[in-house]
């Protein structure tokens, strides 16, 4: 069974993006404390993510960490690591057994690295004032060869996104479902973080390639 969650922070990160699927396992290791949650950052210096919150990530790029999900959360700063050459590098050298994962924006980092080619994949689907093309029809133009699709949680068998700011929620719990937990452990999860009528209506929200 699947252990180890990976999530990328960097400068300008969304801090729910990241910290909600974080929260989730966190909750979730009280039933397994194999579960293993913890940052990642371009090196292990302290990065500053929205909110003007300094975390710093246990590992930097270069201790290639074992995981068997890579996450990577949106945010402001995600304009700049789409031209982050190491990160580029990085997913597209993921190990096939390592699940590229996305909140929000953080998609656009995979279709910048040709990831998204020929697959779906979301993003978030509402702008705000200072955003003159939505955050999902801008994946649309870096990833042209992607199919762009409007549910909650997207699953192509590999590559997972999640569309909207607060999805992270979400993605930790289907995470968990994918790490090979049952319905009964990840509806304990969501009871005890009393979301767990919501986690009812979201699962209707996936996309999963069959």
């Amino acid at each position: 069974m699947s252990k180890r969650l990976g999530i990328y922070v960097f400068d300008g990160a969304e801090v729910i993006d990241f910290t909600a699927p974080l929260g989730v396992f966190a909750v979730a290791q009280r039933m397994d404390s194999e579960l293993d949650a913890f940052l990642v950052g371009d090196t292990a210096a302290p990065v500053k993510t929205t909110a003007n919150m300094t975390v710093t990530p246990r590992y930097g790029l270069d201790d290639q960490p074992a995981m068997d999900a890579f996450l990577i959360p949106g945010g402001i700063g995600t304009r700049r690591e789409m031209h982050n050459a190491r990160l580029i590098e990085f997913v597209q050298s993921l190990p096939t057994h390592t699940l590229p994962v996305s909140v929000c924006t953080g998609s656009w980092i995979y279709g910048k690295a040709g990831m998204l080619n020929g697959i779906k994949a979301t993003n978030r689907k509402h702008g705000d004032p200072s955003e003159k093309l939505l955050p999902i029809d801008r994946l649309a133009e870096i990833a042209p060869n992607c199919s762009i699709d409007r549910h909650r949680i997207v699953d192509t068998g590999r590559i997972i996104t999640a569309g909207g700011i607060s999805s992270g929620l979400e993605m930790g719990l289907y995470l968990l479902l994918r790490f090979g937990y049952d319905d009964q452990f990840v509806g304990t999860v969501a009871h005890v973080m009393e979301y767990d009528r919501q986690w009812e209506l979201m699962k209707k929200d996936c996309f999963v390639e069959q």
